[in-house]
């Protein structure tokens, strides 16, 4: 489900949106992992849709949902271990 998402050769990469309230990545049990990012407050809708838009034009396999709290939610994965700090790196951007 990981969709276009490679290894990047590129160490610095910025948040491809605006960053999100909470971020979390749990294990499966075949050892891959899912990615939850989660946007809350009164823009939180038009963020998580920025996110998902960029995430599908670039083939990034997603899923998009409202949370019971209002908040709404861009998940990832199943990702195997090596790609899971790039995945964060498009929501939070890296070094």
């Amino acid at each position: 489900m990981s969709g276009a998402l490679e290894l990047s050769e590129d160490p610095q990469q910025p948040p491809i949106g605006p960053l999100p309230d909470r971020v979390a990545i749990w294990p499966i049990e075949d050892g891959t992992f899912g990615i939850d990012a989660t946007f809350t407050g009164v823009t939180g809708y038009q963020h998580a849709e920025a996110h998902e838009a960029v995430l599908r034009q670039r083939g990034v396999t997603c899923s998009f949902r409202q949370e019971l709290d209002g908040g709404w939610t861009i998940r990832l994965g199943p990702l195997p271990r090596a790609l899971v700090e790039q995945a964060v790196a498009l929501f939070i951007g890296s070094r």
